[in-house]
């Protein structure tokens, strides 16, 4: 099961795997996400479409970013 709204400025996702919420304001995001890996709470460039480009998918979100933080 997957709810999804992309609509508001409160942006989510609510699933089997966990929940993910995003935050949109005039200059940056923030992105909220919680499922089994832990909780991430991470300010994102303004417009990042990192949920929209895994397909709402919450355990590929949460190794995009893992990916990310190993990359720094």
């Amino acid at each position: 099961m997957k709810i999804y709204s992309e609509r508001l400025a409160i942006k989510y996702l609510v699933s089997d795997h966990g929940l993910c919420l995003g935050v949109d304001m005039k200059d940056r995001s923030y992105l909220l996400l919680m499922s089994k890996r832990g909780l991430v709470i991470e300010r994102r460039p303004w417009g990042d479409k990192v949920v929209e480009n895994l397909d709402y998918e919450i355990p590929a979100i949460a190794d995009a970013l893992a990916a990310e933080h190993a990359a720094r």
